[in-house]
């Protein structure tokens, strides 16, 4: 995961990251990098605040108190000290970054600057979906971080074991 906490650092603007709720391993090293580089985190998507709320009550990982606060606070800081956890990352019709995506997400807009690391590769049949969720994030002026783009910072790994782990 080294490829995000390059990320995490160099990107300037305010960071939103897409990935799968059920990925606590990635989204707790997420927490805990921006933590380290003295960011707020937000969340958005059912099944991620649910997830994250899961974890840390079960002491999977603390997050410092005050690391993580409400979406809607996120225009009370600086965009270079935000990072956003997402859903969406596959495109799915109601998730938090597709509604952002179609400016249909009331609590929170995109805006130039922002970076989106979609931190998963596409689930096939999914393409069409993502695509045109990648469309609306760029007709936004957003920039678009994907496994296929980040060259030497590696934004995905599976969440699948490989043979010798099964």
């Amino acid at each position: 995961m080294l490829g995000k906490e390059n990320l995490i650092k160099k990107i300037s603007g305010r960071i939103i990251v897409a990935a799968f709720s059920s990925h606590i391993t990635r989204l707790a090293h997420i927490v805990k990098v921006a933590e380290a580089l003295g960011k707020k985190i937000a969340i958005d998507g059912r099944s991620m605040k649910t997830n994250i709320e899961v974890a840390t009550e079960a002491g999977f990982f603390i997050p410092k108190k005050g690391t993580i606060i409400p979406l809607e606070e996120t225009d009370n800081y600086p965009p270079n000290k935000i990072v956003v956890l997402m859903t969406g990352a596959q495109g799915e019709e109601f998730a938090a970054l597709n509604r952002a995506a179609n400016k249909s997400n009331a609590k929170f807009s995109l805006r130039k600057g922002d970076t989106i690391i979609l931190s998963a590769s596409i689930v096939p049949g999914n393409e069409l979906a993502v695509v045109k969720m990648r469309d609306g994030l760029a007709r936004q002026g957003v920039r678009i971080i994907s496994y296929r783009t980040a060259g030497e910072d590696f934004v995905h790994a599976t969440g699948h074991g490989n043979q010798e782990d099964v």
